[in-house]
């Protein structure tokens, strides 16, 4: 939360000639510490921070939705294996959360996989919907017991992306993929979303370590991924967006953010019960 922003330039630099004032722009302020972006006023710099125009397709809010996803998106796709001439398979878990819309667009989008959702059943539809082929519900399905259905049926997946956490696929990840596949993971081993995921759980989880390291010797890789920070991957969003190709998902976009509604707990909560579909939006007056 506080790193994904939409909003109007205000000013510019002496040094910025790609922006002018009253450009509308979207991206995303991602610093350990300091500034973030739940203020009026924040102060970009394009040369480090991913920054595009917004298309007028979207809303502020829709585009403050998109950049931390977008991003996260496209650094796991970047573990696909060369494609060999049968199309791509990817199995997404948390299809219908913010990273894994956009898992589900751009793997069919741009990378013309076939694509396995996993969510549960209230979201099928929705992922179908964002071009899903199939669905397993978690809800009513055995994720395990199904995806090795698949893989008797259709043989070995090219890549996993586990976007919910925890290690109920980690010992089956090596049958359902190929050597030279990847079971990609956004959070870690860890569930509690209070904690910090990414590639940080490896100092706190040796087991994250053994198997990035086996995965790089005998195949099918392992990795805990963070996004990519090239202002070039949201100009592709900015592309596919106005061409009607992807499209973003705000389940609500809550006001009174720092007033007496407390609108950021609300938001805190949401993140906390897992249960978002899409992004939800803080309103910064």
């Amino acid at each position: 939360m506080g790193r994904d922003f939409s909003g109007t330039v205000a000013e510019v630099g002496s040094s910025v000639t790609n922006y002018t004032k009253g450009d509308e722009v979207f991206g995303l302020l991602f610093q350990a510490f300091g500034q973030g972006t739940f203020s009026e006023y924040i102060n970009i710099n394009p040369a480090s921070n991913p920054i595009a125009k917004k298309p007028n397709c979207f809303t502020h809010e829709q585009a403050a939705s998109i950049p931390l996803v977008a991003l996260t998106a496209y650094a796991c796709l970047d573990w696909l294996p060369p494609q060999t001439g049968s199309q791509r398979r990817v199995i997404i878990r948390g299809a219908s959360g913010g990273t894994g819309m956009w898992l589900v667009q751009l793997a069919k989008v741009s990378y013309d996989c076939h694509v396995t959702a996993i969510c549960s059943s209230k979201n099928a539809a929705f992922v179908k919907d964002l071009g899903a082929d199939e669905v397993i519900d978690y809800t009513s399905q055995n994720i395990v017991s199904t995806l090795e259905e698949q893989l008797a049926a259709n043989g070995q997946s090219d890549l996993i992306v586990d976007c919910v956490g925890g290690t109920e696929l980690l010992d089956s990840y090596e049958r359902i993929l190929h050597k030279q596949g990847a079971y990609v993971t956004i959070v870690g081993d860890k569930t509690d979303v209070k904690t910090l995921g990414g590639p940080v759980t490896y100092f706190n989880t040796p087991a994250q370590v053994i198997r990035f390291i086996k995965g790089w010797i005998w195949g099918p890789r392992y990795a805990c991924v963070s996004l990519l920070t090239k202002s070039e991957y949201l100009e592709k969003i900015v592309g596919l967006a106005e061409r009607g190709e992807v499209r973003t998902e705000v389940q609500e976009v809550i006001e009174g953010a720092f007033d007496e509604r407390q609108g950021w707990k609300r938001a805190t909560k949401a993140m906390e019960d897992k249960r978002t579909r899409g992004k939800i939006v803080l309103a910064i007056p």
